[in-house]
């Protein structure tokens, strides 16, 4: 059996889908049964499973269960609070093994403010976006309000992300036991910079 592997939010299961063709064993973890539907369409097995919960509490039965956990394409920061994303750290590190992995990609503060754009449009074959963002300093928070029009269609969504730095995530991950040991620019082997958008961090459990 392969290493035991959790994917959360594992949304529609793209990952764990993938991951456990490989040989690994994998959980998928996310607190929407629309998406856990779509995800245990795509192929079930031994070696895969899907659970419904919230993140900040997983299962009690999972403490010191995996070898990996992966938090991937900006599934962190949605919480009201900050100190609901302290409890998703200290969750990840609950479940992970003692020498465990986590890899944790998202926004980076510095690189996003770095490149801030108040406003942007774009089309893509018959439809066009358009994005309005505002940023609270105080708060960490970006508003992203994105528009689109596909002929006499139209359609809007709102949300709000919590944006943090590469140093302050690397600092309520110690504080869950969780050492930040490498840290890169998004999906590629270039280390992380000022100017990074993205950022992809590798933490280790004590």
């Amino acid at each position: 059996m392969g290493s035991r592997v959790l994917d959360v939010p594992c949304g529609q299961g793209r990952h764990a889908h993938l991951l456990a063709e490989h040989g690994l064993d994998v959980d998928g973890l996310d607190y929407s049964q629309d998406l856990l539907d779509v995800a245990r369409q795509r192929g079930m097995s031994a070696t895969l499973r899907y659970t419904r919960g919230d993140m900040r509490k997983m299962p009690g039965r999972w403490s010191r269960r995996f070898d990996v956990v992966l938090n991937l394409f900006t599934s962190f920061g949605f919480f009201t609070h900050p100190s609901d994303d302290v409890k998703v750290v200290r969750e990840f590190a609950r479940v992970l093994k003692p020498g465990g992995v986590l890899i944790w990609h998202g926004g980076s503060r510095d690189g996003v403010m770095a490149r801030f754009l108040p406003r942007d449009w774009w089309s893509n074959k018959n439809t066009l976006f358009a994005q309005e963002r505002e940023f609270d300093p105080m708060s960490g928070i970006l508003t992203v309000r994105s528009t689109w029009r596909r002929g006499s269609k139209t359609g809007t969504r709102e949300h709000r992300l919590r944006l943090y730095t590469a140093t302050r995530l690397a600092e309520v991950f110690a504080e869950a036991g969780l050492i930040v040991e490498d840290a890169y620019d998004g999906f590629s082997e270039v280390s992380l910079r000022r100017t990074s958008s993205e950022m992809l961090l590798v933490a280790r459990k004590e």
